[in-house]
């Protein structure tokens, strides 16, 4: 008898989107703690009565961490298993951005604000190949066609994470006073705990085994091939060096910075900015700096199922003309509260979604089982970007007048235009398509072998 069981072709395994859920819970935690300093930075200031370039060191020694950190410790995760086995060192790194943060919510722990960086410093080692370790074991419990749609929903966890975090602490901030800011890093670990404790118990090998025969059956292909991966072939693999040479791989690193640079220098500019030039008070700052997140999120869905049709590369380039322009119209947000809603909406389309194409240019381009590795060296220049931003923001603020004066801001507009633009070219001459219509068919200085894409010709 003819079989008559109908398989639903590009149906995603009910596994990949359980996954998805916890990974978004994980990751938005993350986010938080790197976001949550922004959010209090009033305090913190009225607090410690400290300036603007000094203020700029807890984004700077944070993000410094989490660059010297990011590649070797996601070579390290990258050797200790895949898939549900990931879980085994993306918990030591999780624990630790989440008990680090939670001493900067411990007034004898921050007597000083040396201390406070001390604990910015910690977490931030933590946080960088956190995210480099939480971005790979998306892409292995997605089918590899669906992957940028993966990476959109994984990365919205920060706009809307952070969003929703925003909300919470401005909340609380609302009800105990910005003089109590400490509070409000108390609150993530222990959500953390929780969401970990969870995934913990789900991520096995039989939910693992599911996910690849439903992603087969759907006629779509799992990130491997093998039940059981070779340790020694992935340790080979794992090659930093390999990385290095792939220009889809440090060429996108590059452009992770010159966009993270753009994206933490606006989030350190925007919230002094509304409470010393705009007129908001530091509350009220506080909630207004997070409406991009609305489109930010929205923003990395729909651009990473655009990248999936019609390839990551021209996504990106797409991405980086927009926020040309909205990072220039940035400067006529303190014009009215509409301008400012409307101006920081156009803004979030983009300003979030780079990350997940960038990261799906590394998924389509390392060698199997070595994603985090390549996630590493493009977190590692990430970071460095964003450790540069916030001191050099605080140095063009007090350059221009200091925290009331609306000169420095401005500059820090001009500054962060300038990046993009730098980012754009990169994109267009020195990276390949990975996918869709124009793959092997878009213009480009370097060859699809040095990008390791010929095994998809």
């Amino acid at each position: 008898m003819e079989n008559t069981i109908k398989v639903v072709k590009g149906k995603i395994a009910k596994q990949s989107w359980i996954a998805l859920l916890f990974l978004w819970l994980i990751f938005a935690l993350n986010a938080n703690g790197r976001e949550l300093t922004n959010r209090v930075l009033p305090g913190i200031i009225e607090t410690y009565g400290i300036s603007a370039d000094t203020a700029g060191l807890m984004g700077t020694v944070s993000a410094a961490a989490m660059a010297i950190a990011a590649l070797p410790l996601s070579k390290w995760a990258d050797n200790g298993g895949h898939g549900w086995k990931r879980k085994y060192r993306m918990v030591f790194l999780s624990a630790g951005y989440l008990i680090f943060m939670l001493f900067n919510g411990l007034s004898p722990l921050t007597g000083t604000f040396s201390l406070v960086l001390v604990w910015q410093f910690l977490r931030g080692l933590c946080s960088g190949p956190g995210e480099a370790c939480e971005v790979g074991n998306v892409a292995e419990w997605w089918p590899k066609e669906k992957n940028g749609l993966a990476m959109g929903f994984h990365h919205a966890g920060f706009p809307w994470g952070t969003a929703l975090g925003g909300v919470l602490v401005t909340g609380l901030l609302s009800v105990i006073g910005m003089e109590n800011w400490r509070y409000a890093y108390i609150i993530f670990p222990v959500i953390g705990a929780v969401v970990w404790g969870l995934f913990w118990k789900w991520s096995n090998e039989k939910n693992y085994d599911l996910f690849k025969e439903n992603t087969l059956e759907s006629g779509m292909t799992p990130p491997f091939q093998e039940n059981k991966a070779n340790k020694k072939t992935a340790k080979e693999k794992s090659s930093v060096i390999k990385a290095l040479k792939n220009p889809n791989i440090i060429v996108i690193a590059v452009v992770s910075m010159l966009c993270n640079f753009a994206y933490i220098g606006f989030t350190f500019w925007m919230t002094p900015y509304l409470t010393f030039c705009a007129g908001y008070s530091s509350t009220a700052a506080s909630g207004l700096s997070v409406v991009y997140a609305i489109t930010g999120g929205l923003g990395q869905i729909l651009w990473g199922m655009f990248a999936d049709k019609h390839g990551a590369k021209r996504t990106l380039i797409i991405n980086c003309v927009w926020l040309i322009f909205g990072f220039y119209l940035m400067q006529y947000i303190n014009i009215s509260i509409v301008a400012l809603i409307v101006l920081q909406l156009f803004l979030g389309c983009c300003s979030n979604a780079v990350y997940p194409i960038m990261y799906k240019f590394v998924a389509d381009s390392s060698e199997e089982g070595c994603v985090v590795t390549g996630n590493g060296v493009v977190t590692t220049l990430m970071f460095f970007g964003a450790a540069v931003a916030t001191t050099l923001m605080g140095v063009l603020i007090d350059l221009g007048g200091g925290w009331n004066s609306m000169s420095g801001y401005m500059t820090g507009i001009y500054v962060m235009v300038g990046a993009m633009v730098i980012a754009l070219l990169l994109v267009i001459f020195f990276t390949r398509e990975t996918n869709g219509p124009r793959f092997r068919k878009d213009f480009s200085l370097v060859s699809l072998k040095s990008c390791n894409l010929e095994k998809n010709d």
